[in-house]
């Protein structure tokens, strides 16, 4: 980090007693409807991409994940925030309200991506792989997006093994995920969908924390706009392993499957187990619980929960002074030392990630949010 970084004063690495036995006070995620985001990064305001988990009969397995050929995959440009701010403009006044200052500002005082809160949740587990976020504060509400770290290097061991994963799950996908009540299609006929986003919302020591992630449901098509149980998740791993990969497994996946299914209020799980010639034998259904009571002796979901809260907590005190839509402060997590750092970049600058639409947009919805308080006050007179 450079010198002009500030560290913050906390440590991811150090915990208390009390963050091992005291679990903060998170409501329960609620829905707020979603948006498909397509192939190619766009953001359409429909249900297109909505899947569903299926498991193949069992005279199917042993399934091959092995890809036939040399599958290039269209790179989607980083869009940073944009797909939530754009949600946030399309739901109309459902997440704006008008000050008495005459302003427009959103009912929702941190909007972020799943992503990011998970990387907060996992941070004190992880000795390896650092990141950065950008935060702005604007009109009392903090952006926070992940930053595009350095270009991996295409031949390093962890890069190989990630492009690897990724094809394992784009194959697992073909076989087991089904559009509404769509079957799965034939290898030769498939074709990647777009991804369905959730929006999702909890309250956070008062505050309230909008955020969106990338979701599946279980078969039944008609279940999926019901209680958050009837989302699951689908991840894969092997079906062989020593205890030390076991271990390795466990304070690493496992621990971001468990951040991924709490912060959307998910309790079922489809594990895919595959072999080391990937070849998959079975897919088997566990609860979000039985995944945590398997590796309590590896992570605590108290301290993972506790780090989130700090470091949001943290930020909120750094950018309590700004109000700027341009102006961006970039935290970074040293993952060897546990240390977060920032450094501000006011003004436009080449981290600016709030567009210039969405400030507008603000400005122009003042009429409208003013003529709708005065038509709700005169109905409930």
């Amino acid at each position: 980090m450079g010198s002009n970084y500030i560290v913050l004063n906390i440590d991811a690495h150090s915990w208390t007693e009390e963050d091992m036995h005291h679990f903060p006070t998170i409501s329960k995620p609620i829905s707020h409807g979603g948006f498909t985001l397509t192939p190619t990064g766009h953001f359409e305001r429909n249900e297109r991409g909505k899947r569903f988990i299926v498991v193949p009969p069992k005279h199917q397995f042993p399934i091959c994940l092995r890809e036939s050929g040399p599958e290039e995959q269209e790179k989607i440009p980083q869009v940073h925030l944009d797909n939530m701010l754009q949600f946030i403009e399309s739901s109309r006044f459902s997440f704006l309200k008008p000050t008495n200052n005459m302003r427009v500002e959103l009912n929702a005082q941190i909007v972020c991506t799943s992503e990011v809160l998970e990387l907060m949740m996992c941070a004190p587990y992880e000795n390896k792989t650092g990141w950065s976020l950008g935060v702005s504060r604007y009109r009392n509400t903090m952006y926070i997006c992940r930053m595009v770290s350095e270009q991996a290097d295409a031949f390093d061991h962890e890069h190989l093994t990630k492009n690897l994963q990724q094809s394992l799950m784009r194959q697992l996908h073909k076989h087991c995920l089904i559009e509404n009540a769509v079957a799965p299609r034939s290898e030769q006929s498939y074709q990647e969908p777009g991804r369905f986003h959730g929006v999702f919302s909890f309250d956070l020591n008062g505050q309230r924390v909008l955020f969106d992630s990338p979701v599946l449901a279980e078969s039944s098509p008609h279940a999926f706009n019901g209680p958050a149980q009837n989302w699951a998740d689908l991840q894969m791993r092997l079906v062989v392993m020593n205890r030390m990969d076991w271990t390795t497994h466990n304070r690493t996946e496992a621990l971001k499957w468990w951040a991924k299914c709490f912060l959307l209020g998910i309790e079922s799980l489809y594990i895919a187990q595959r072999d080391t010639n990937s070849l998959l034998h079975g897919i088997q259904k566990t609860s979000v619980r039985d995944l945590w009571k398997d590796c309590e002796k590896d992570w605590s979901t108290y301290v993972c929960a506790n780090f989130m809260v700090r470091l949001l907590g943290c930020m909120s005190q750094v950018m309590a002074p700004i109000d700027c839509p341009s102006t961006v402060y970039l935290f970074k997590f040293d993952a060897s030392r546990g240390k977060v750092a920032y450094a501000a970049y006011p003004g436009r600058n080449q981290y600016t990630f709030v567009a210039d639409w969405y400030r507008m947009m603000l400005d122009e919805h003042i009429e409208d949010l003013v003529l709708k308080k005065r038509d709700t006050q005169i109905k409930t007179m």
